[in-house]
């Protein structure tokens, strides 16, 4: 349990930095930049695989990296940056609040729904998913969005965010898509 808080931590840390940046900076600098850093984090991942151990970066994912993709170094923030990412584009044209919103679901409700389903789940509903783990990956990403958002808005998106955790692709790409699908019909 201690290696999955570190990593979701590092989750909303990353996440919350993203936040960050597509709020500051307009679309035209937030994209390139998240497509540079998911360059930066590929390149990293291919030369760790290749034998070439940045000591830091070995650090990092030996503590975080759970056993099913250590053949792929840092695939959880690869593949998370690249949800981001692919979002990013997606609704590139709309509001950059529907990206923050989207990104804030993602960050918060995945984050807390694999936290809280881990330590505290016991109804097993898909896969390793839990009820427990859905029920406050809604309850933390209607919060979060609640920052941007009016209730109204923040909790449909949430629920139908944690609700796309259970389509059969990586949640990273579903949960900020489908978030900020929602987001884009009642706005």
């Amino acid at each position: 349990m201690k290696q999955e808080t570190e990593r979701q931590a590092i989750h909303f840390a990353i996440g919350t930095a993203y936040i960050i940046a597509i709020y500051l900076l307009p679309k035209e600098t937030a994209i390139p930049l998240l497509l540079g850093i998911f360059a930066i984090g590929s390149f990293i991942s291919y030369t760790h695989q290749k034998g070439i151990r940045l000591p830091l970066v070995k650090e990092i994912i030996l503590l975080v990296e759970r056993e099913k993709e250590m053949h792929l170094p840092g695939k959880g923030a690869l593949s998370f940056t690249l949800g981001i990412l692919l979002s990013s584009i997606i609704f590139y044209p709309f509001d950059k609040l529907v990206l923050i919103g989207a990104t804030t679901a993602l960050t918060f409700g995945d984050g807390i729904s694999t936290l809280m389903g881990k330590r505290y789940g016991k109804t097993k509903t898909i896969g390793e998913r839990t009820l427990e783990g859905t029920i406050t990956g809604i309850i933390g990403a209607t919060i979060s969005l609640a920052i941007f958002f009016p209730i109204e808005i923040a909790l449909p998106t949430a629920i139908f965010a944690m609700l796309a955790e259970y389509l059969p692709v990586n949640d990273n790409y579903t949960i900020p898509i489908v978030a900020g699908a929602i987001l884009l019909l009642i706005l």
